[in-house]
């Protein structure tokens, strides 16, 4: 546990100094993002610290619906806690960068894990995490266009997988692209992806093969981002869907986050739909969690 604290705060430490710093020059007509985006850009610029990619978060209470009790060796339906804790830890490192702007090649590694820590009976294990590294080309742009800003514009690859073997085995690979723009009042989100094909399996049990093919069924092919802030509440909802008008399924996401000091947050999480976790990407899930993240716009 000292070790996931260490880690979450050396990934704000240059950035949220520098947000400190920052917070009060943003000027009327700037884009929500202004001190996020400089934070970020001085963040990667120096090379003794690491950048906030996606959320970063501790959630030591948190409710689920349902829980799949065959994510883990010796939890079955009669010991499986419904109360867990969930983190997430997320961080960008450039890998080659421009020299008048923040665009170019990065790496990103993302980790989310559901650990059944007030499990006793079970010896209280992680219950599954997802493990997802990328590698993406980024353009950072601040062009401005009919009242909005645009920010950036990212491709890359993406495999995320649960690090799990036979019939726990979860895993897909990806291309995708996203965008990010924003105005003044809150920024928008869009991400579309491509799933790389495998082999089917002839066997549940190999090694080889797709262990998952019908995961575009649940987790579609785009997620739709909106952030915004409301007195002093920040707002960021998460949407998927497979767009599909027969047999439509998806997930929405609701972060509400409320500062207790320029580093931290209070963070209220609501979850509903397919892909909680991939152990759960064809299991509908209800998820309630509070706790603390960084700061992240």
């Amino acid at each position: 546990m000292k070790t996931l604290i260490l880690v979450l705060s050396c990934t704000s430490i240059n950035a949220q100094e520098i947000e400190q710093s920052e917070a009060q020059q943003t000027q009327a007509g700037e884009s929500i993002l202004n001190v996020r985006s400089k934070a970020d850009n001085a963040a990667v610029a120096n090379p003794f610290s690491i950048a906030q990619h996606r959320l970063n978060y501790l959630l030591p209470v948190s409710w689920v619906g349902q829980p799949n009790d065959i994510s883990a060796d010796g939890i079955n339906d009669g010991n499986l806690d419904s109360f867990e804790a969930k983190y997430q830890i997320s961080m960008k490192l450039p890998l080659y960068l421009h020299d008048k702007d923040s665009s170019g090649l990065y790496f990103g590694f993302t980790a989310m894990s559901f650990w059944q820590v007030y499990n006793s009976e079970v010896s209280k294990p992680f219950r599954e995490t997802n493990y997802e590294p990328e590698i993406f080309y980024s353009w950072q742009k601040e062009i401005k266009l009919l009242g909005f800003e645009f920010n950036q514009l990212q491709a890359g690859f993406n495999h995320q997988s649960n690090g799990q073997s036979g019939l726990r085995s979860r895993s897909w690979n990806r291309l995708f692209v996203s965008t990010l723009f924003s105005d003044e009042n809150a920024f928008y989100y869009v991400k579309a992806w491509y799933r790389i094909p495998e082999d089917a399996k002839e066997n549940p049990m190999d090694t080889n093969g797709d262990d998952n093919p019908d995961i575009t069924d649940f987790l579609g092919h785009v997620e739709l981002g909106f952030g915004t802030k409301i007195a002093n509440i920040d707002v960021l909802t998460l949407l998927r869907n497979n767009l599909k008008t027969n047999d439509n399924k998806g997930s929405i996401e609701l972060n509400l986050s409320y500062p207790i000091n320029d580093r931290y947050n209070v963070l209220l999480q609501y979850f509903n739909g397919y892909g909680d976790s991939l152990i759960d990407y064809n299991h509908h899930q209800q998820r309630i969690s509070l706790g603390f993240q960084l700061a992240f716009f």
